[in-house]
Parts: C-alpha cells; structure tokens; sequence
C-alpha cells in the first residue's frame, strides 16, 4: 500500500519521536559497575553476583548493575581513585575491598584487622550491624566514597611452606616472611609473632608462595582454597586470629543522584545480598576448608587452647600501639559491645 506524502511525513515524525524516546529512555538508564578482585565463586564473588542479578530483575529498565571479577576491571587501589574521580550522575562504580583498603581514608577501620579482637564471626557481625560503624565510615564520604554494607569472607587461618606447622610464638615465625595486605596493623601483628611481613597485591600471592618470595600468609578459607594457595604450602594452621571482611562502597556522586526510589530499593537490596553474602561465607567456611583436607597438599592443624593464649599474649600490644589512631573512646565502646 502506497501513502500519500503527508501521511508518510507523519509516520516519519512518529517514528523519529518514538527513537527520540528511546534515547533518552536509555540515557536515563542508571549503570552500575561493579568492580572486585576475587574468583565469582568466592563468598564476595556470589554475593556481588547475586546483588546484581536482583537489580537487574527488580530495577529492569531503570537499573543495571555489571560484575566485573578477579580484577578485570580494576583492582582495589585503583578502583577506589576512580570512584573519587567520578562526577557521573548516571554511570557509577561500586566495589568490596578488604577493610584495611580504608585506613587512608579512616584510621578507625583499623579496629577490624587487631588481631583477636574478635572471638569469632558473630562478635564481627555485632560490630558490622551496630551503630558504631557509622562513626567509622563517615569520613570517607568527604573522600567521595559512600559506604553501604559490610561483607564477610571468614575469618582467617595462617600456612606456610616447611617442615613444621605454626602453633609456637615466636619461635615457628622467627626466620619466616609473611604475606600481608597494606595493613600497618597486619604488619605489627607479624611482627609481635616473631615473622616478618611482606606487603603484597592478591594477585601477587600464590606466585610469591610458589618461588618463594614469602613463606607464609593469612587468610580466609575460601581465598585459600579458590586461589589454590594450599597447593604451594605444606600446612595451614587454623587460629582465626582476625577478621577478613570487605567494605561494599559506591561513588558518593552517583548515589547522591539517585531518585530517592531507586535509591531505597538498592538499599534493600543490599541487604538481601548482605545476607546471602554471610550465608555463602558460612559455607566457605566448612566447605572450602574440606576440599583443601580432600585435596591431601597441605596438612592442616588445630591451634590448641594453650598456644592461642600465647599468640594472644603475644599481640596484646598491638592495640595499645594502635589504640590512640582508632580511637580510644571507639575501642572501649567496640569492647563493650562485644562484652569483653
């Protein structure tokens, strides 16, 4: 059917409208990039995964949330510059680095890498869901960085490649170097042990362990099983000393520029994710750490009753030699919220 020239201008005019439309549907589509550095199987890996699949579900249209793992995008240092730089209101980065990625930004953050701080992952999830965190996490938004939720991995267990596991302090530490994060706290804690530490980016670890570089280092199951680290050590001591946590973080700007809709339903979100986060991380726990027995590489050992009293003994002082940068007011109230 042929149409006549005013007819065919209109349906033109319609149809360009209609593309118009379609752009700026489309230029209103807030994207969110979420940026992490470890396997999608991880506890941080499922979770962000499972954040952005109930996004991309519930916000359909409106929200969309992109998971770029094992550093594809950035890593932790630099995706947290990125995240400062950008004045965006429609394209923001979210990230879970691992707290002691925050000091620069909050000194208070080094409450969560004392060693023994904790007794074990409910006294972590005491502290992550009280109000005291909030006094933690302020600062950062000057920086442009906006908190949003703590997430688990576990806590932490050390290994080492020799002829005999970690349990004595300091004498199974002397002459050894340890992996830490860019932790000052990780650092002195080595130190009271009687190792040496040695600051290393994730990516860099099982090459180190391999060739050498370092002997030992500490982490949660589910990076020691994921990242195969229990193939180049001998044994792993299970003294779940501190707390290995992230910090899920998003551009200030972008957030701030949500409609308040949208921005409540990310919230809740969150949450859901924060949850699922945790109940993966439990089961990291028990599970990762039976593959690594399964596996038969490294051979893993209790800490007894009376050597983790030595290694708390030990790192006693590493609290008071951080207590005035945290914050002596914080830690007596982290103390007594955890009733100890």
């Amino acid at each position: 059917m042929k149409l006549s020239r005013n007819a065919f201008v209109l349906c033109l005019g319609v149809s360009l409208l209609a593309g118009f439309g379609s752009v700026r549907n489309a230029s209103a589509e807030y994207v969110i990039k979420f940026s992490h550095v470890v396997s999608p199987q991880t506890p941080k890996g499922k979770a962000a995964t499972a954040f952005a699949d109930m996004v991309n579900e519930r916000l359909a249209g409106k929200v969309k949330v992109i998971v770029f793992p094992n550093s594809q995008l950035y890593n932790d240092n630099k995706v947290m510059e990125a995240m400062r730089l950008s004045d965006s209101k429609t394209s923001g980065i979210m990230a879970a680095p691992s707290l002691s990625k925050f000091v620069k930004f909050s000194r208070t953050m080094q409450a969560f890498d004392l060693p023994f701080l904790f007794n074990d992952i409910k006294d972590v999830h005491k502290l992550a869901d009280s109000d005291l965190v909030a006094r933690m996490t302020q600062p950062m938004e000057r920086k442009g960085i906006k908190a949003l939720s703590f997430w688990d991995n576990g806590m932490k267990v050390f290994s080492i490649k020799g002829d005999k596991p970690l349990t004595q302090v300091p004498g199974d530490f002397k002459g050894n170097k340890f992996r830490i994060q860019s932790s000052d706290v990780h650092s002195a804690m080595i130190k009271a042990l009687g190792g040496t530490p040695q600051k290393l980016s994730f990516k860099e670890v099982y090459t180190s362990l391999a060739q050498g570089v370092v002997d030992g280092q500490e982490n949660a199951w589910s990076n020691v099983y994921s990242k195969k680290f229990y193939e180049v050590q001998d044994y792993i001591t299970v003294s779940n000393h501190s707390y290995l946590g992230y910090l899920v973080v998003v551009s200030k700007t972008f957030w701030a520029n949500l409609p308040e809709d949208i921005r409540s339903e990310l919230t809740a979100i969150m949450k859901e994710a924060t949850m699922a986060n945790r109940k993966f991380a439990a089961e990291a726990d028990s599970g990762d750490r039976a593959k690594i027995e399964q596996a038969g590489k490294a051979k893993i050992v209790e800490l007894s009753e009376a050597d983790r009293a030595q290694w708390i003994a030990a790192t006693k002082k590493v609290e008071d030699q951080f207590r005035r940068q945290i914050g002596a007011g914080l830690l007596k109230a982290i103390h007594e919220l955890l009733g100890h």
